[in-house]
């Protein structure tokens, strides 16, 4: 895989990597703090397609800006890459990726010819907006700045790493954590700051969207929703659902995996790719199976059949 590098894109500086291959290209985003390398498993089941990873500010090398992301600085940055590839793309987003993606698909429908979420960030309710929403950005900038300031003595940069670690064995039920690009990636302190500042700019992101969502009409792209049941419990399940019924998508329900899809579930990421790059998407599909899914008995389930797990 080559990589290009830091780059700027949509004002901001951002790391990238891609594959050559067939075309159209496949747009990993991975979620909060998440490295590029853990699409690893997933990229090795696309060696025939032209597959870019974005890394957003604070991760491989490129800095954290010093705020709080903004939706619309994501869409930005999106709206860059897209025009640097040269036409659409396949959109492959994680956690709270997804509000980016979707986002992207409503603003600039001709940019995303199909849409795969991993796990995507969604919310019951949203809080209301008030004064406190000034003080708690300031907050959350602030502690951004001190655990990047923390991070850079060997110590604390040390116990950063062990505590990706622990993270990443969480949120994974399979794959042991053997990336060390990863865990350096997570550990380093711009990575820890963009981290904590894109949990400070999770609830104004998905208030964006959500303007968004009853401004714009969804434009329909070929959507797959991939649920991670081992995780989330019975109303993760559902409103992973509601979300897949919101962009007309299907979704997918895999019984054993966690969080990090794309190390816990790698094929079935890579049959999504291949599903909605050929159109090949039926909301109406009685089992939600992609091409390459496990069979129900390995994990993969119907819609109708979410399994009781603990609420993460």
């Amino acid at each position: 895989m080559s990589t290009a590098g830091v780059v700027p894109l949509g004002g901001r500086l951002v790391h990238l990597s891609e594959q050559a291959g067939r075309r159209p290209p496949v747009l990993l985003l991975a979620g909060c703090g998440v490295p590029s390398p853990s699409w690893q498993p997933v990229v090795e089941l696309l060696t025939d397609r032209q597959v870019v990873l974005l890394d957003r500010p604070g991760l491989l090398g490129s800095p954290w800006p010093g705020r709080l992301p903004r939706l619309e600085e994501e869409v930005a940055t999106l709206t860059a890459l897209v025009k640097r590839l040269g036409g659409p793309v396949v959109l492959v987003a994680h956690s709270m990726a997804g509000l980016h993606a979707e986002a992207l698909a409503r603003i600039h429908p001709e940019d995303v010819l199909g849409l795969v979420l991993v796990d995507a960030s969604v919310e019951r309710r949203l809080p209301r907006r008030g004064a406190h929403d000034l003080v708690r950005g300031a907050v959350w900038k602030t502690l951004a700045r001190s655990a990047r300031r923390l991070t850079r003595s060997t110590g604390a940069r040390g116990a950063a790493r062990g505590v990706a670690r622990l993270v990443v064995l969480r949120q994974s039920s399979r794959r042991p954590v053997d990336a060390p690009t990863a865990l350096d990636a997570l550990a380093d302190p711009e990575a820890v700051a963009s981290l904590v500042a894109e949990q400070g700019a999770y609830i104004d992101q998905l208030r964006h969207l959500d303007q968004l969502r009853q401004r714009l009409s969804w434009p329909r792209p070929p959507t797959v929703v991939l649920t991670a049941g081992g995780e989330g419990g019975p109303r993760w399940v559902v409103d992973q659902r509601r979300l897949a019924d919101l962009l007309s998508g299907r979704q997918v329900v895999v019984e054993d995996a966690r969080h990090l899809m794309m190390l816990d579930s790698p094929s079935v990421i890579a049959g999504a790719v291949r599903a909605v790059s050929g159109n090949e998407v039926s909301s109406g599909s009685p089992t939600g199976a992609c091409p390459d899914d496990p069979p129900p008995s390995a994990g993969s389930t119907s819609l109708g059949d979410p399994h009781p797990k603990d609420q993460a």
